[in-house]
């Protein structure tokens, strides 16, 4: 169901235990299940698309106890009522369409203040953007122009090592998920290919070197925030079923130190018969 967040807000959440300040509220209220979500509210400020997700909610019946409401995130009033009302709230592929760092970290302290355990952020990766532009390579969306804000790791543990120092959360993790492990990745561009592109096609896009072996350059960057008081940290980070690199972990520093992106000069032998040839002339 979609509603207003106008009138009588605090009355809209008595029956819910998490938010989904996501980009594509369907498949993350299924994410949220896998955290223990029960009820739901997320958000879409768009008219067009609010038909839409009334009626793949109403069709899908492990949905239809979520709830969408219209507007922003933002729009939501913290007060007594509202106060750590929610066990959690997840942001994936939210923070790249905000205005900037200073919105970034607005929604990040009001997460933190509407959630009883955790926070869950998960966005498209900027850390590598310079790894790669040395090599002529980008990610497509590294000039998607409607991504107005490139959060990096540091300026999460910038953030978050405030606020940890504050004593307003217990830890956080911050991780990479999905290797690109080499330039035939459909996410990797050539550096002439032109903004707002879908995946790479060499049918329609411009010629990009193969077979070159990337080392520690991800997808996705991701944060994992205890509220004051949550310790169960591990047990979330277990709930992500997908292969992790931990970057920074609040509880022991630099948990991986051999992180650092690279580019290997050659390209990687290809495979079948004739990469076997050449190995064995060589």
């Amino acid at each position: 169901m979609t509603e207003n967040t106008e009138p009588t807000n605090n009355n809209y959440f008595d029956n819910y235990d998490f938010l989904n300040f996501s980009y594509k509220q369907i498949p993350n209220f299924k994410l949220c299940k896998k955290f223990g979500g029960k009820n739901g509210i997320g958000f879409e400020s768009n008219p067009e698309k609010n038909d839409q997700l009334i009626e793949e909610i109403n069709n899908d019946p492990n949905l239809k106890t979520q709830k969408i409401l219209k507007g922003n995130p933002s729009n939501i009033i913290i007060n007594e009522n509202t106060l750590h009302h929610f066990k959690f709230t997840i942001c994936k592929d939210y923070m790249e369409y905000l205005p900037g760092q200073i919105e970034s970290k607005e929604s990040i302290q009001n997460a933190i203040k509407l959630s009883s355990d955790f926070v869950y952020i998960s966005q498209d990766n900027f850390d590598s953007d310079v790894v790669l532009l040395k090599r002529g390579f980008k990610t497509n969306y590294s000039d998607w122009t409607a991504y107005t804000n490139h959060m990096t790791s540091n300026i999460y543990f910038n953030i978050l090592f405030e606020y940890y120092k504050l004593g307003l959360i217990e830890d956080y993790i911050i991780f990479y998920t999905e290797p690109i492990k080499n330039s035939d990745n459909k996410y990797i561009h050539p550096l002439n290919s032109s903004p707002d592109q879908d995946t790479y096609d060499s049918e329609i896009h411009a010629y990009k070197k193969e077979n070159m072996k990337f080392n520690n350059i991800f997808h996705k960057l991701n944060i994992i925030i205890t509220v004051k008081g949550y310790k169960d940290i591990d047990k979330i980070l277990e709930k992500i079923e997908e292969e992790k690199s931990i970057l920074y972990d609040s509880r022991k520093g630099i948990y991986e130190k051999d992180l650092e992106g690279s580019i290997e000069d050659e390209p990687e032998p290809k495979k079948g018969l004739l990469g076997k040839v050449n190995n064995f002339l060589s």
